[in-house]
């Protein structure tokens, strides 16, 4: 005997009720996330970016000044007499996420702070009229420290996210160590970055936001410049790629502007003409930049690793990473 539709949906109804509520759940988590996977990857690489924050135990937090500027990080622990807390500055063009995978696995005592520097992540742009080079960066971070109340810390920086060094340079007693982790510097063999620029250069054309590969416009661009800038390559899906690209868009012409300044000559020179004036306990984490830091400064050097510590990369790289942390730290302590 044939049923009714109506009998068919009332029986449909009946199995439903019959599912455990877990899997009820997972079936629609599973259901709503493939449909975001698919038709809006940029809101599913947001969501994993908020979740790893979380899961590494920093909570978001945000300080704006008397003019409104709006600083934007995480923030882990909470600061202590008689211990330094730990202040991380990203890459360029990245932000605050950058820094979960480590943070998760530092020791739980340390007070530690992800800064998004301006025009990163949630922090403001730049003011009409601010530098927007290593000198105007380093006044932000002071005054940041100065808005949170942290009269000292250990500056720990990747890539551009090296005013880390000249911080300590030109604020010595605002840092009490520092670890710069592949600074933008002069080296002994130019990267593929400054190549591509001393060649543009050479024959009057500027970088644009087509031409360099610092700024990926489609998820191939971005997979291209992962193979140069990580150690470890990992394989990530072209649609996640699509999110995260889709994510750095909105910047980009701030980026593109950024990039022009940090490759003048006297940017990249920044940090060899200042190393002798940074007194602190100090380390570099590097593979080509360690030779020319290590003319110039007495301090802790220990060359490993590529130039990005890849957010998916093995714990190969993570262990050796942290493990030169703790030894420094130790030392730092003394």
């Amino acid at each position: 005997m044939s049923l009714s539709v109506t009998e068919l949906l009332y029986g449909s109804f009946l199995d439903l009720q019959l599912l455990n509520p877990a899997s009820l759940m997972l079936a629609t988590a599973t259901a709503v996330t493939s449909l975001i996977y698919f038709m809006c990857p940029r809101l599913l690489v947001q969501m994993y970016f908020r979740v790893a924050v979380m899961w590494s135990g920093m909570r978001l937090k945000r300080v704006i000044d008397n003019k409104g500027f709006t600083f934007f990080y995480g923030e882990r622990g909470h600061p202590k007499p008689g211990q330094t807390s730990m202040l991380l500055l990203h890459g360029f063009s990245a932000d605050h996420f950058m820094w979960a995978s480590i943070v998760q696995y530092l020791p739980s005592e340390i007070h530690v702070i992800a800064l998004d520097l301006p025009g990163h992540g949630f922090t403001s742009d730049p003011l009409e009229g601010d530098d927007i080079g290593f000198k105007g960066q380093l006044q932000r971070i002071k005054q940041f420290l100065d808005l949170v109340g942290i009269d000292k810390c250990h500056v720990t920086g990747v890539s551009m996210g090296n005013p880390s060094r000249l911080f300590a340079a030109s604020f010595q007693d605002r840092v009490s160590a520092v670890t710069m982790c592949c600074p933008s510097m002069k080296t002994p063999e130019d990267g593929q970055l400054i190549a591509l620029y001393r060649a543009a250069t050479a024959r009057g054309i500027s970088l644009t936001l087509d031409t360099c590969p610092l700024l990926p416009q489609t998820a191939a661009d971005l997979q291209a410049m992962l193979r140069v800038v990580c150690y470890y390559h990992s394989f990530v899906p072209s649609q996640i790629l699509k999110g995260a690209v889709e994510l750095r868009k909105e910047r980009n012409n701030f980026y593109l502007q950024l990039l022009h300044k940090l490759l003048l000559e006297e940017s990249r020179s920044a940090l060899e003409n200042q190393l002798d004036k940074i007194i602190c306990p100090s380390q570099v984490v590097h593979v080509s930049g360690a030779e020319v830091a290590a003319e110039e400064s007495p301090n802790y050097i220990m060359p490993v690793l590529y130039h990005a510590v890849d957010m998916l990369s093995t714990m190969i790289s993570l262990g050796t990473l942290l493990k030169s942390y703790q030894q420094f730290w130790m030392e730092a302590a003394k």
